[in-house]
């Protein structure tokens, strides 16, 4: 995996949630956590003991921590633009800006504590002006929204054209994939930046954003499921993809110990399937006897059978439906949870078969 830093978040109703996650978050590939002092819907209570807790949180894991504001929530906590630098105290590195301060408060915020701002509706001259103003750069970061609201969301080609935009100005960007585990209050529709994320497996749509040049990535929901953090710890630690695969077909033991292998997709890469490229000259001298030859749905594993002259051994992950094929064993399928990765499998990337 390249530079880029991944980040999940904590918000005060699931601190519960928030200690888990963040006791395996380095392990799992993530530097930093997200937390808000504006979601109307947090229970009342000693906002600022709670804000405390999550830098306790992010501190002990390793952690840096990135808070969103907007203008009445510093009051919440005891401070104002002028004092918001005592967060630093609590593991606080940056506070990003949604709403509700004026731009002289913006420049008097940066002087106390690093600023990032909102990539979905912030423009370059919004910038160009509060430099001129005195605002410092130290630490500043730009991160799209979030949209709890089915149907809100962004779409490809905006917060495409928002990143580039920034980028131009040299910042690194962030945006926003759902969870699979809990779902943060009030709507529990997941919190993904682009609309057509919202019920997308969480690695397939990090992917997505990091195709599409966004830099970071964070997840907005409270958790992932046990299941996604592994797959995103092989894509993030390992580079590669992980899939879960159920066989439904006799396969020979030498075939099920090479599906086991971590292989990769062939540089070539083909549009109607995944290609593992070093199964065929490690199955060459295998036996494969034609069995299961039936139409191969998206999703299914496939070997190439004995009929398959010098493809013998091919083993291969269907993009999408195809026919069946005299010289082609359907062995197995990926499950259903895992199936938003088997399009995102790129050109040369690595992937390991988990069998079920």
């Amino acid at each position: 995996m390249s530079t880029a830093t991944f980040g999940l978040s904590a918000y005060f109703r699931h601190l519960d949630v928030a200690e888990r996650m963040c006791a395996t978050a380095r392990d799992d590939g993530f530097t930093m956590l997200f937390g808000s002092l504006h979601v109307p819907e947090e229970p009342e209570g000693d906002f600022r003991a709670r804000m405390q807790r999550v830098g306790a949180l992010a501190r002990d894991a390793g952690l840096g921590l990135v808070v969103d504001i907007s203008g009445p929530s510093l009051a919440a906590v005891g401070l104002d633009v002028t004092t918001a630098g005592t967060m630093r105290d609590w593991g606080v590195t940056a506070l990003r800006v949604d709403y509700g301060l004026s731009e002289e408060e913006i420049v008097a915020l940066s002087r106390s504590i690093p600023v990032w701002f909102n990539a979905s509706t912030a423009t370059p001259g919004d910038f160009e002006r509060l430099v001129g103003m005195g605002m410092r750069t130290e630490g500043i970061g730009i991160s799209h929204n979030f949209y709890p609201k089915p149907y809100t969301g962004l779409s490809d080609e905006f917060l495409l054209a928002q990143t580039r935009m920034f980028h131009e100005l040299g910042l690194t960007v962030q945006a926003w994939v759902p969870g699979d585990g809990v779902r943060r209050i009030p709507l529990g529709f997941g919190l993904p930046t682009l609309e057509r994320h919202r019920d997308t497996h969480p690695v397939a749509a990090a992917i997505d954003l990091r195709r599409l040049g966004v830099d970071d990535v964070f997840v907005g929901d409270p958790s992932l499921s046990e299941r996604t953090r592994r797959a995103w710890r092989a894509w993030v630690q390992e580079d590669l993809v992980e899939l879960e695969v159920e066989l439904t077909a006799p396969v020979p033991e030498e075939v099920v110990a090479r599906l086991a292998v971590v292989d990769r997709n062939r540089t070539d890469d083909a549009a109607a399937m995944v290609r593992l490229e070093g199964a065929r000259s490690a199955l060459a001298d295998v036996s494969i006897p034609p069995t299961a030859t039936v139409g191969r749905a998206f999703g299914s594993v496939t070997v190439d059978n004995d009929a398959a002259g010098r493809y013998k051994g091919e083993i291969a992950v269907q993009r999408r439906d195809l026919p069946a094929d005299a010289t082609v064993n359907v062995v197995g399928h990926v499950v259903a949870a895992d199936r938003d990765l088997v399009t995102r499998v790129g050109p040369g990337r690595h992937v390991r078969l988990r069998l079920r």
